[in-house]
């Protein structure tokens, strides 16, 4: 049975969920309903910790897709941090880093969170 690791942290006002294991079709839906009880309960700036996502498919950038319409239609935002080279390869050839921010690390991600966050309450 596969097993995706899942936990979920606020710093500053960004909502990191940290992924672990292989996003696959098995997978799927457990990260689909841990983003929306995290967005649901912390508010739509997410970040997705991928620095323990060994592999991610298809299903797994569908799931991004729909997170990152829910955070859209909440006013809010998606980042991607630390993502391996193999994640990464997936990511550029769909071209989801043209829409979807990635950062080398969550640290990065969380900074640019609170930028665009200040930026869109000034106006």
């Amino acid at each position: 049975m596969h097993r995706l690791g899942l936990s979920t942290r606020v710093e500053s006002r960004s909502v990191i969920v940290a992924i672990q294991g292989e996003l696959d079709i098995a997978t799927t839906n457990d990260l689909q309903e841990h983003i929306r009880s995290a967005i649901d309960t912390h508010g739509p700036w997410l970040i997705l910790d991928m620095s323990g996502l060994d592999f991610m498919d298809s299903s797994g950038l569908n799931v991004i897709i729909n997170a990152y319409r829910t955070v859209r239609e909440r006013e809010g935002a998606l980042a991607l941090a630390a993502l391996n080279e193999r994640v990464t390869k997936v990511v550029r050839l769909v071209g989801l880093h043209r829409q979807v921010p990635v950062h080398q690390t969550v640290a990065t991600a969380v900074a640019a969170m609170e930028a665009l966050e200040a930026k869109r309450q000034a106006g």
